[in-house]
């Protein structure tokens, strides 16, 4: 899968692909705009390419490419421009999760998704894509219960208006009679605590938990998607390890 596409000269491109194998390489695209294979080599395009190695010139260059699956609505939706930018950042400046076979189905699954969905789907599409790419990260706290009482934040007895914590500090989710006990108020360190209500919880276990196909059917409210969309890209951006371009220049989009 074509990740970006960078100018290099008058009618060269350097190109960053996604493969299931090697995860990301880097070539070089010849030709200009009238070139037949630089109308294939388009951004989030995916097939099979065939590349040249140039020891000598320390090089690898495109020499064609069948395409099997192109993603021409993505453009036309500025949501979804920013959410596919974000994905293809992602898998770059973590060189595909150290699993490039997953890592390569999650993205295609996801800009395969964003085709066929309208933007409010694709909004939640993005936050599972964002918490399963923290999954194959190994780096999601545990959402079942609280790090301190153990107390179980799936048990379907508890209201699903009653709020969790998850603690910036620990990686952690406290209920709230522990943050309570651990901060003496909840007003108090409010920036090391993001607040998160059972249903947000629960979604984000069905994603560790269901198949996508079930997990598509579980409807989540306005509040509790901006709970989880908060704490996702907190994470991903801690684990990243710097500020993402999709997120800083998609602010008010994403």
């Amino acid at each position: 899968m074509v990740l970006s596409l960078k100018p290099a000269g008058e009618n060269n491109s350097n190109v960053t692909l996604l493969t299931p194998d090697k995860g990301i390489i880097y070539a070089t695209l010849y030709g200009g705009p009238k070139s037949k294979l630089r109308s294939l080599v388009s951004l989030y395009n995916a097939g099979t390419i065939w590349l040249y190695e140039s020891p000598e010139k320390n090089q690898t260059k495109i020499s064609d490419f069948d395409v099997k699956n192109y993603h021409p609505n993505l453009s036309q939706n500025l949501f979804k421009i920013y959410a596919a930018s974000l994905a293809a950042e992602l898998s770059i400046k973590t060189h595909a999760a150290g699993s490039p076979q997953e890592c390569f189905k999650y993205v295609c699954g996801f800009l395969d998704g964003m085709e066929l969905c309208n933007e409010e789907q694709s909004r939640l599409g993005l936050i599972r894509f964002l918490w399963r790419f923290l999954i194959l990260l190994g780096v999601n706290p545990d959402v079942k219960e609280c790090e301190n009482c153990n107390k179980s934040f799936i048990d379907l007895k508890f209201d699903m208006k009653e709020i969790s914590y998850y603690n910036i500090l620990d990686n952690t989710f406290l209920c709230k009679d522990c943050v309570e006990s651990t901060f003496n108020q909840v007003g108090e360190n409010q920036n090391l605590l993001l607040p998160l209500k059972l249903q947000a919880i629960r979604y984000l276990d069905a994603l560790n938990t269901k198949n996508p196909k079930e997990v598509r059917q579980i409807k989540i409210d306005q509040e509790s998607y901006q709970e989880i969309r908060k704490l996702v890209f907190y994470l991903i951006e801690k684990n990243v390890g710097n500020k993402l371009n999709s997120i800083e220049t998609g602010a008010g989009i994403l």
